[in-house]
């Protein structure tokens, strides 16, 4: 169970391609100083470069193509970067697109902790395909981003739902809207709670997401990416 484990400074950032996770995190990461982005598909490219690294070949034979990097190599890499924060450290870090499944949810737990809670991004199909036909990034590609997609909702969506079991907060967050009115949503969920009728703001990103309950995440149908 989470609480039986060492409590870890790291918030799971989760959501279908095109949900926004890059943009919301940058911001938040801007706009609170004690917050940090840490993206996990930057560590596993980091990772590939390193010369010495056991794991490159994985890494480069896999992420271009959109298939997921073992749990294994995910996890140890995941280590790795957090053996190397100071000591005294007192940011929170939201930790964008991991975990993809349930083993790497498992393996995380068994390997380093529990994380403090999970923000799962929800947003129409239809919006996320507008935003994907926009932007041009590699794994945008139509093929790779529809098997990203199918991804979440295949194998990110059980896994948050064993997160919930094991007692990890779970806060979803619509991410429909863009720009400030996208952010300030966002925002809220770090550090606004309602309590009885009243908002506790300025307290820990930690402490008030540790204190919302876990909400059920909606069922959105999938959609085909075109050409």
């Amino acid at each position: 169970m989470a609480n039986q484990q060492k409590l870890l400074p790291i918030i799971f950032v989760l959501g279908p391609p095109g949900a926004g996770k890059s943009y919301l995190c940058n911001r938040a990461a801007k706009d609170i100083p004690e917050v940090e982005h840490i993206v996990m598909s930057d560590l596993l490219r980091a990772e590939k470069d390193k010369p010495d690294s056991p794991w490159a070949q994985e890494i480069k034979a896999k992420m271009p193509f959109g298939v997921l990097v073992s749990s294994e190599i995910s996890t140890a890499v995941l280590q790795a970067w957090y053996n190397r924060l100071p000591q005294n450290h007192m940011n929170t870090y939201l930790l964008d697109g991991f975990p993809r499944d349930i083993e790497q949810a498992g393996d995380f737990a068994e390997k380093l902790g529990s994380a403090k809670a999970t923000i799962t991004l929800t947003c129409p199909p239809k919006v996320l395909l507008e935003r994907l036909q926009k932007r041009a990034r590699v794994d945008d590609d139509p093929k790779i981003a529809k098997e990203r997609y199918d991804g979440h909702f295949d194998e990110t969506v059980p896994a948050i739902d064993h997160l919930k079991e094991t007692g990890i907060h779970v806060v979803e967050v619509s991410s429909e809207e863009e720009g400030e009115e996208g952010w300030q949503i966002f925002k809220d969920a770090l550090l606004v709670r309602n309590v009885d009728g009243g908002n506790l703001s300025d307290l820990g990103v930690v402490e008030v997401l540790n204190a919302l309950p876990n909400q059920q995440i909606e069922e959105i149908d999938h959609f085909d990416i075109v050409m």
